[in-house]
């Protein structure tokens, strides 16, 4: 078969749809291991690989998001393998990432802990840009060894603690990061299915008002912050002043936009003792 035929023939199902067509030439590629630049060089495929490149483009109709079809997303440069244990990272994540590089960089932080870590993404992209000392938690045994996995592949050492947010937490970090479950336990019903069919509940429900996990972390990461520690969080869009109250004892250094424009890091200091 003509690859370029089966490409425009993909893009117009696609377009049909409302899904975005380059995510058909990215699966094309990604079914046959190729580079995305290498497909305008190719001219026949076999009948096999036109009937995998077909299974896959069946799935992204079904709305089964392109790095669920293929297990693993492209974070902050690094590759990570994901499941149905963990939420797919998001570009929007990175800008936690940027902001935490920043603050190590300019304090001269040598300890993070990431709470809520999942995947493992924002730690294995700490880890590997900073060279700090990393911890990584989440009450999920699952999430864990997939981020162990992704920790291994990426080439960072990462202690991974099995803990329900702070509970088996020891020690003190110059820097607490968190990307929590955040959304409203009856907002989840009216997400994109492609979110709540797909993403994992526990990685989605951030209680009746969405905050349950800013409160832990505003009471508790004092008991694990050193002197002049940050607090990193990744929020929802419009959480913006009900963080902000929940952190009235922290003082605040700044809110980062996502690429939307939208109200996406607050970052808050351990206030010192007068």
């Amino acid at each position: 078969m003509k690859l370029l035929d089966l490409r425009k023939q993909a893009k117009s199902r696609f377009r049909a749809l409302g899904i975005d067509e380059v995510d058909a030439d990215f699966i094309i590629a990604e079914t046959l291991n190729l580079p995305h630049t290498s497909l305008i060089m190719i001219d026949e495929i076999s009948t096999l690989d036109a009937k995998k490149i077909e299974k896959n483009l069946k799935k992204r109709e079904q709305r089964i998001p392109v790095n669920r079809i293929f297990n693993h997303a492209c974070f902050y440069g690094l590759d990570f393998k994901i499941n149905k244990n963990v939420l797919a990272p998001r570009q929007d994540s990175e800008i936690l990432v940027d902001e935490c590089l920043k603050l190590i960089k300019a304090k001269g932080l040598k300890s993070a802990l990431d709470v809520c870590t999942g995947s493992g993404c924002l730690a294995v992209a700490l880890a590997k840009n900073a060279g700090i000392s990393v911890c990584a938690s989440d009450i999920s045994q699952r999430a864990l060894s997939l981020a162990t996995v992704n920790a291994e592949s990426n080439a960072v050492k990462i202690n991974f603690i099995k803990s329900n947010m702070f509970s088996k937490i020891d020690g003190k970090f110059d820097l607490i990061l968190s990307n929590p479950p955040y959304i409203c336990s009856h907002e989840i019903a009216s997400l994109d299915d492609e979110v709540k069919f797909q993403d994992p509940l526990l990685a989605l429900d951030g209680g009746e008002d969405g905050l349950k996990f800013y409160k832990i972390i505003a009471k508790h990461a004092p008991k694990h912050l050193n002197k002049n520690g940050y607090v990193c969080l990744e929020i929802g869009a419009t959480q913006r002043e009900q963080v902000l109250r929940l952190f009235k004892d922290y003082d605040f250094v700044d809110c980062v936009k996502d690429y939307a424009g939208k109200d996406r890091v607050m970052i808050f200091k351990l206030r010192s003792e007068k």
